[in-house]
C-alpha cells in the first residue's frame, strides 16, 4: 500500500481513510473528490494536475482519492500527497455517498482521474463558487473536445438529445449534461441526498439540482482522449457498457420527472381511451365514408388502460422518491 496513516474506518467494508505520513488535516475551502479504479498508469500525474490547479485558484485545497483499485494507485496517490479513501468497487455513485462524511472543503469538484478533464484548470469553478453557485457543471461543448476523445454516437446523438430534453423539462439552460467534470457545494451535496450506486448518478445530480432550484453556472472544459495503453471503464466492462450507463441515465430521468414522462402522457392516454370507448359503447359511429366501430373501440380500451397504468406508476414514483 506504502506509506499512509488509517485514521478512519473498523468495519471490513467500512470505507478506510489514509493519510500520507506526516499529514495534519485542516481547514480547506476546495475538496478534489475523484473515484479510481485501477488507475495506476495516469492518477499520479493526476494528483500533481490537481495541486496546480489549487495553486492556480488561489484556494486551500483537499485532493480526495475514492479508490477500489486491485493495482498499485492507492500506493502511488499516497506518494504523491493526496488522501485515498480505501471503500469496496460498488459503483461510481456509491463511491461518491462514502466520500461525503471525508469532505472537508466547503465546495466540491468532481471528475475523473485519468487525465480525460484538465484538473489544473480550477479557476472557473472557484469564481462560480465565488459568485454564490452551489451547482457547477463543466461543459465539454462550451470548451473543447480532443479528436477521438468522445464517440460520435455520444457526441452528435445521445448528448445532445438528454440534454435538450433536460432543458425542455425544467426550462434549464445546460450545453452538456453528461460532464463528468462539476461541482457543487457541500452543503448542496447532502442537499441533493443522492441514492445511486453506478453511473446514472450523474443524471441523479443535474434533475435533483433542477428540482430544487439550486443556483447553477456552467463553465468550459477541456476533455482529452485515453492516454495510450489505458483502457477505459467502458472498454474494461464490455462492448454492452455504454448501453447500460444509457439505459440506466434514463431510467434516473423516468423516475425523478414521472410529471413529464408518466402522470401527463398517462393522463392524455386516459382521456383519449375514455372519450373513445364511451363514445363507441352505444355502437359504431360513422363520420362520412369513416367508421369508428369495434376495433377503435378495443384501441381506446387499451389506451385507457395504458394511461391508468402510467398515472398510478407516476403516483409510486413520486411517493417512493419524495417528490413534490
Amino acid at each position: 500500500m506504502g506509506e499512509g496513516t488509517e485514521i478512519a474506518g473498523t468495519a471490513e467494508d467500512a470505507p478506510q481513510h489514509l493519510v500520507p505520513t506526516g499529514t495534519v488535516p485542516g481547514d480547506v475551502e476546495l475538496s478534489i473528490v475523484v473515484p479510481a479504479a485501477n488507475e495506476e498508469l495516469t492518477v499520479g500525474e493526476f494528483v500533481e494536475w490537481c495541486r496546480e490547479g489549487i495553486r492556480r485558484a488561489g484556494v486551500r485545497g483537499q485532493i480526495l482519492i475514492v479508490d477500489s483499485s486491485t493495482d498499485n494507485t492507492p500506493r502511488i496517490v499516497l506518494e504523491h500527497g493526496a488522501e485515498v479513501l480505501r471503500t469496496p468497487k460498488r459503483g461510481l455513485g456509491r463511491a461518491y455517498i462514502d466520500a461525503i462524511p471525508f469532505i472537508r472543503g466547503k465546495w466540491v469538484i468532481m471528475g475523473d482521474a485519468d487525465l480525460t478533464y484538465d484538473f489544473r484548470e480550477l479557476a472557473p469553478f472557484v469564481e462560480a463558487f465565488r459568485k454564490g453557485a452551489e451547482f457547477v457543471m463543466g461543459s465539454r461543448f462550451r470548451g473543447s473536445i480532443e479528436k477521438g476523445a468522445m464517440p460520435k454516437l455520444h457526441r452528435y446523438f445521445g448528448t445532445p438529445f438528454t440534454t435538450w430534453l433536460l432543458n425542455r423539462i425544467y426550462h434549464t439552460n445546460y450545453s452538456d449534461i453528461h460532464c463528468g467534470m462539476r461541482g457543487v457545494t457541500r452543503a448542496a451535496l447532502e442537499k441533493l441526498d443522492l441514492k445511486s450506486q453506478s453511473w446514472e448518478y450523474a443524471s441523479e445530480m443535474v434533475l435533483k439540482a433542477a428540482r430544487l432550484r439550486l443556483v447553477t453556472a456552467e463553465v468550459p472544459v477541456k476533455f482529452y482522449k485515453d492516454r495510450a495503453g489505458r483502457v477505459s471503464h467502458h472498454r474494461r466492462a464490455g462492448w454492452l457498457s455504454p448501453w447500460i450507463a444509457g439505459w440506466l441515465n434514463l431510467k434516473v430521468m423516468l423516475i425523478y420527472t414521472p410529471d413529464s414522462f408518466l402522470l401527463k402522457p398517462g393522463a392524455a392516454l386516459l382521456a383519449l381511451g375514455l372519450l373513445l370507448s364511451l363514445a363507441l359503447a352505444a355502437g359504431p359511429i360513422r363520420i362520412g365514408n369513416l367508421e369508428f366501430s369495434l376495433y377503435w373501440m378495443l384501441f381506446g380500451v387499451t389506451c385507457a388502460t395504458l394511461g391508468y397504468s402510467s398515472i398510478q406508476i407516476g403516483i409510486l414514483a413520486r411517493v417512493l422518491h419524495g417528490l413534490r
